[in-house]
């Protein structure tokens, strides 16, 4: 991937995406709050291995589908100004996010009615904190929806970020978890590298026995057999139950070899969080469980770099998955 270093000074230091293809470091001005606004300050961002890729390749179908854009979505950082109506947050406060302005930067606004936020507690690091913004996805989506009940089984489809996030949210909710991906750098897994799916599949029968919740944490099936859904369908017992992070790719970058009469048969239910506004409490409740030591995040943390790094490690994060987990970003100020 291309990348620039702009030398007209201006506010701050971000990471734009100019077109799918070109990352630039540059100056760019810096943000004013608008009446329900208020502006952060960077403390720790963090990469979001699949979704920052997709943006930079171009095949991001949603709400970051636009050009030029500061990359990052996952972001913690300390109130430094308020809008004028804003009045139910203090300066000085850290809070986490998603963020659809761009996290790779030194401020960023912060809609008071938009997407919601956490308060991050006391006990919880910046760095932490940033990567907790996937309990937006991993709990919310997956975990906390699916009405997990203490000493159900689980299968987590995918080790990476999102899914080892989503492990240990299930385990903190007393399930008993097995998993499913590709690479070994992670966890005790069932590798899909190395087994075929019927193998899987026969494996886990004997080792877990029948799965009530199957939870597919992947952005794209990466398997050549294109039969990711293979397993979590054969493995869960009748009337089990489904989940997924809801990944916005292009429809041309998505495989379909997941039948549907597969589902029926076994009467499997899918279930996905109904709405955002009803559950930004167990987005807080995710980084609540953190503080008290019910979910080790920080186990997560591979590599800590500057803007300066990004394409390397939007290479690692793409191409080199056995070799790191998640990305710490630091912004880094041209003044």
């Amino acid at each position: 991937y291309k990348m620039m270093k702009q030398e007209k000074e201006r506010d701050m230091l971000a990471a734009v995406v100019k077109k799918p293809g070109e990352l630039v470091i540059e100056e760019i001005e810096r943000p004013k709050p608008g009446p329900r606004q208020f502006i952060i300050k960077t403390l720790a961002a963090s990469i979001c291995n699949a979704t920052d890729n997709h943006i930079l390749e171009g095949i991001f179908d949603g709400s970051h589908d636009r050009y030029p854009q500061v990359l990052g979505h996952e972001i913690c950082g300390e109130v430094v100004e308020l809008g004028s109506e804003v009045t139910d947050v203090a300066l000085g406060e850290r809070i986490a996010m998603y963020t659809p302005y761009g996290a790779f930067q030194e401020y960023v606004p912060v809609d008071r009615d938009g997407y919601g936020f956490a308060r991050v507690p006391d006990n919880v690091d910046s760095e932490t904190a940033s990567i907790c913004e996937m309990f937006d996805g991993a709990f919310r989506s997956t975990i906390a929806c699916a009405g997990i009940q203490e000493g159900e089984k689980v299968l987590i489809v995918g080790a990476g970020p999102m899914g080892l996030t989503a492990a240990a949210a299930a385990v903190a909710k007393g399930a008993e978890v097995c998993i499913m991906d590709l690479y070994e750098n992670r966890l005790h897994i069932y590798n899909r590298s190395r087994m075929s799916a019927q193998e899987i599949v026969e494996a886990i029968k004997s080792d877990v026995g029948e799965i009530d919740l199957a939870c597919m944490c992947i952005a794209l099936d990466r398997s050549e057999e294109e039969d990711a859904f293979y397993v979590p369908v054969e493995v869960l017992r009748e009337n089990g139950r489904m989940t997924s992070l809801n990944v916005e790719v292009k429809l041309e970058y998505h495989n379909h070899k997941m039948n549907p009469f597969h589902l029926n048969r076994k009467n499997i239910q899918y279930r996905h969080m109904l709405e955002r506004d009803g559950t930004i409490g167990d987005f807080q409740k995710g980084y609540d469980m953190v503080s008290q030591g019910k979910i080790p995040m920080q186990k997560l943390i591979t590599h800590r770099i500057t803007l300066d790094q990004l394409p390397w490690a939007l290479d690692m994060c793409h191409n080199h998955l056995d070799e790191c987990i998640k990305f710490i970003v630091y912004p880094r100020s041209g003044k």
